[in-house]
């Protein structure tokens, strides 16, 4: 009797291990299911999680200037720049790098984005492509809805004038022309107009497409996300955002929405890059103005307010 009792028991186990082994899908999903870890996306090596813990530091506490002086903020008609925004500095980029960036004259950004550009530019000089209208000031964002008004006058009346200026050129403070990390591109060269993406139409605007997150770079108002966005006539309006957040954007093929919704709803993502180093992604909310975050000793880190009322920080080992 013990010697057949041992028998059914080997067989069961050797039926469960055979099984285990033909069916090995069943343990990393159960792993997953248990540990409460999500994979969001995963891109060219990188992938993107949620749901673990951050390592252990000590709290660190950001002021609102540091805040509001970062690279996420987002802008609409519906979550306007505070009128006392950190003035912002911006460097004309022919005076800076000549024509080594192919810009237009009086384009304005930030050094930051101007030296993100030389990178982009020395994999792919973008012989085709010109970067154009960077940041804007207030008065100048007012200026370009009062020309737009009085074109639409030689056609419509007052009223319906006013209200497609209003419709197409957001209002002093609305506009993400007023970050100097934005810009227009015009793209030249030859077209294949069969594509309804005016971005995918140039071989310059396809390399932009799947490689500008790389050197920092996010496409702002992606046609295929204007239900989310809000916004249907900025296909060519790009934004620096920094490395970590482009990457984790691009891993996960998210625009700033849902960028900054996920991180306000797991409050924490961790980004794996192909070397299989860690990049901490933290929400935390603003109050009056400031937030702190958890940083291990010695970490590199960046923050920055989303302008929605929280503030996020990006950290990683050296």
């Amino acid at each position: 009797m013990r010697i057949k009792r041992y028998g059914v028991s080997l067989g069961m186990a050797l039926a469960a291990l055979v099984l285990m082994l033909f069916t090995p899908s069943l343990l990393p999903g159960d792993i997953q299911a248990e540990s409460g870890v999500l994979l969001l996306g995963e891109r060219d090596g990188y992938r993107l999680y949620a749901g673990e813990t951050p390592p252990p530091g000590s709290a660190r506490f950001f002021d609102r200037e540091t805040l509001f002086s970062g690279l996420l903020l987002y802008v609409g008609r519906d979550a306007p720049l505070p009128a006392d925004l950190p003035v912002q500095q911006a460097r004309d980029v022919r005076s800076m790098v000549k024509l080594y960036i192919p810009a237009a004259e009086r384009v304005a950004l930030s050094e930051q984005t101007i030296y993100a550009l030389c990178d982009l530019v020395r994999e792919n000089p973008l012989v085709h492509t010109w970067i154009m209208a960077g940041m804007r000031s207030p008065a100048e964002q007012q200026a370009m809805r009062k020309a737009a008004f009085a074109g639409y006058q030689a056609t419509m009346t007052i009223e319906q004038a006013l209200e497609k200026a209003r419709a197409d050129i957001p209002d002093s403070g609305q506009s993400e022309h007023q970050l100097n990390t934005c810009f227009d591109i015009r793209l030249d060269g030859l077209h294949d107009w069969s594509l309804d993406d005016p971005m995918a139409r140039t071989a310059d605007g396809r390399w932009l497409l799947e490689n500008a997150w790389r050197y920092g770079f996010i496409r702002r108002y992606p046609p295929e996300k204007a239900e989310i966005t809000g916004v249907r006539n900025e296909a060519a309006h790009w934004r620096y955002v920094g490395a970590h957040h482009a990457a984790a954007m691009g891993t996960a093929d998210w625009c700033l929405e849902e960028y900054l919704r996920a991180l306000a709803e797991y409050g924490a993502l961790r980004l794996e890059t192909p070397e299989g180093k860690s990049v901490w992604l933290l929400c935390a909310p603003l109050t009056e103005g400031a937030a702190s975050f958890i940083i291990p000793e010695g970490w590199i880190y960046e923050v920055s307010a989303d302008n929605l009322g929280r503030a996020v920080c990006a950290m990683l080992r050296p």
